[in-house]
């Protein structure tokens, strides 16, 4: 089992990599800094005001910034969750533009890790879209996460500079992080199926919105069968989701 001294090691040599510093925020004008991050990241209407923010500093809520040379460039924000049992819900990290790829964003996770059990937590969740695949190797395949739930349109019409009008679906992932990080993708074989998507689907949507469009309601659907069936999503492939009966 890992232990917090493990989990801290291992965030501050994900930090050390990616060349930035986390560290957690709370006061007022911290606050500011990261709302701007959030603003630089995804735009205005995604930041919370500060008054929130300050609220869930005071409760204990997890908010970071990433920076590198002093210049904030990342940033997450998390807090306690209790459906389906305690667990630490992750509900945005996210990396400006120009800098995504370069262990920013995993460095932010291993730190999320790191508070996490340090103070007891040893699960954390959260959302993503399903047809970002570089998303899902990074969630599924570099972090070792696991595909749970899935919520149709689930945050509803949102402007901001990936979703702007695109259906919002989403999946749900559970990270256990008392064990080392990371997974492996997975090929089908008999008596699996695959959820094919496209390796850019942001390209696809500015291409060829109808294709686009079409791949969106295909996968929702497949995950809604998933779900509905009991079926189990085991990983991924370089195809997309590889799909297992129902136990």
């Amino acid at each position: 089992m890992t232990t917090v001294d493990e989990a801290r090691a291992a965030a501050a040599a994900a930090a050390l990599a990616a060349g930035v510093t986390v560290e957690a925020v709370a006061a007022p004008d911290e606050l500011d800094v990261l709302r701007a991050t959030m603003e630089q990241v995804w735009g205005p209407e995604i930041v919370p005001p500060r008054n929130l923010l300050r609220g869930l500093a005071l409760g204990g809520a997890c908010l970071l910034v990433a920076r590198r040379e002093d210049a904030p460039i990342g940033f997450a924000l998390g807090w306690l969750g209790w459906e389906g049992g305690v667990h630490f819900h992750s509900h945005q990290v996210g990396v400006r533009a120009g800098i995504r790829g370069g262990g920013v964003g995993y460095a932010l996770k291993l730190a999320q890790r790191a508070m996490c059990l340090q103070h007891g937590i040893d699960e954390m969740r959260w959302t993503f879209d399903p047809l970002l695949f570089t998303n899902a190797r990074f969630n599924l395949v570099r972090l070792g996460a696991q595909v749970v739930g899935f919520f149709p349109h689930c945050y509803g019409e949102r402007q901001d500079a990936f979703n702007t009008g695109d259906t919002t679906d989403r999946i749900e992932v559970s990270w256990r992080l008392d064990v080392p990080v990371g997974g492996a993708e997975v090929s089908p074989s008999e008596g699996t199926s695959l959820i094919a998507i496209p390796a850019d689907y942001q390209g696809l949507r500015a291409t060829d919105p109808a294709a686009a469009a079409a791949t969106r309601t295909r996968v929702g659907n497949a995950f809604s069968e998933v779900f509905a069936t009991g079926c189990t999503v085991l990983g991924l492939s370089d195809g997309g989701y590889v799909i297992g009966g129902a136990g």
